[in-house]
């Protein structure tokens, strides 16, 4: 028996917890209503009003003049994500951490039916809403999937029980688009099959799902049945670290695009080093002004978590894949192929274990006194642009740039 737990348009919920007077309003957070980009998280009294996530900023703003529009607060928000998964605790050590806001909880050592799953439940929404303000949706189900599928059937603050008993029929007629591992070309496909349900699609063979869609057919196959197969994810296992931000106004300047890029380069390596990880390859991208969208990769020999050498690779492509005098309104750096390190491993090189020692220290320094207590050249360049926050330079999208 599992309980997949789930808050409610989490980022805009946090922000009407810290702001009472928002409560009722419909909030969108992700930017200022004159700002370009797009709706990160709208509030449900947003959604109710047809804005969804993703939706661009003037066009949420053109349905909801008088709407309520936030940028939002990476820090804050991960304030609230360990509180919420800090009360999940005190129920079972039992957590598989999905996302923030997202997790499942292996509830079978302490609910021996139904009945005693409800009331845990119950107490968990009641529990969260006391101390975080936040309102949850609750699935339980004989599998991860299941529960998870019971989650997302009844928003906000439901509570939806499947069981061997009725799980047929909750899955009858289940749209696959409600189907995890379902994304918009998948249900394509799947419709030009004839496929529009669950229980349609659980009567394909897997072997001709696994034919057209690799892996991916064999994990749908088991979900529109209730099982979970494959895993839905391994939070253990951190495959990138990614930062990006998007631009109030396009820049041109090629220095101070490579000063954003050293910052969430920084930033990225800094996370890396906290997980004592190396990466073997840095990806890049950038967003013209027109949409057009540029991307590249390049190797990092040796793997390491020292921004300093592998921001080289960053420049040396960047300056390779700027071709078009054009502005640019987007950048991201993506640090992937990781890998397990000793701590020691550098001992025999004395200067990669001073520099090593060095980063050791700025991390230390920046944990007690903040980031800003220690600051290089080429960010430091960024302070004429973005205010400081607690945890660094309040960004574009501060929301989704971490």
């Amino acid at each position: 028996m599992f309980l997949y737990i789930d808050v409610d348009a989490f980022f805009a919920s946090v922000e009407q917890a810290i702001n009472p007077s928002l409560v009722g309003r419909p909030v969108m957070v992700g930017g200022l209503k004159d700002e370009r980009g797009v709706v990160a998280c709208p509030s449900y009294e947003a959604r109710a009003l047809g804005v969804k996530t993703g939706m661009p900023l003037y066009e949420a703003a053109r349905l909801i003049p008088d709407g309520v529009f936030l940028k939002g607060d990476f820090s804050r928000f991960q304030y609230y994500s360990d509180r919420f998964y800090d009360i999940l605790k005190e129920s079972t050590p039992a957590i598989e951490r999905i996302s923030q806001d997202e997790a499942c909880l292996d509830i079978r050592g302490i609910a021996e039916n139904s009945e005693t799953a409800k009331k845990l439940a119950e107490n968990l929404q009641t529990h969260i809403r006391r101390q975080l303000g936040l309102s949850t949706s609750i699935g339980i189900g004989p599998s991860r999937v299941a529960a998870k599928m019971a989650s997302e059937s009844k928003k906000p603050m439901g509570l939806t029980i499947l069981n061997r008993h009725n799980l047929e029929d909750f899955l009858k007629g289940l749209p696959i688009r409600r189907i995890p591992g379902v994304g918009r070309m998948t249900d394509r496909l799947l419709r030009e099959m004839g496929i529009h349900t669950a229980d349609q699609l659980a009567a394909v063979p897997e072997s001709y799902l696994k034919t057209v869609f690799g892996l991916n057919g064999l994990k749908i196959s088991a979900y529109s049945r209730g099982l979970d197969g494959l895993p839905l994810r391994d939070h253990r296992v951190i495959r990138s670290v990614s930062r990006e931000t998007g631009f109030a106004g396009d820049i041109t300047h090629t220095g101070d695009l490579l000063s954003h890029y050293y910052y969430l380069l920084e930033r990225a390596a800094g996370k890396l080093r906290s997980l004592s990880r190396k990466a073997g390859t840095v990806k890049i991208k950038f967003r013209y002004a027109d949409f057009q969208t540029v991307e590249a990769s390049g190797k990092i020999n040796p793997a390491s978590n020292d921004e300093t050498r592998i921001f080289p690779v960053v420049e040396m492509m960047f300056r390779r894949s700027f071709r078009r005098r054009l502005g640019i309104r987007l950048v991201g750096v993506t640090l992937t192929a990781l890998r397990t390190y000793v701590e020691h491993e550098t001992f025999l090189n004395d200067r990669s274990e001073k520099q090593r020692r060095l980063l050791e220290g700025m991390d230390s320094i920046r944990r007690k006194s903040g980031f800003f207590s220690l600051m290089k050249g080429r960010t430091l360049t960024l302070s004429s642009k973005y205010r400081r926050g607690d945890t660094g330079y309040e960004l574009r999208t501060p929301g989704l740039s971490q």
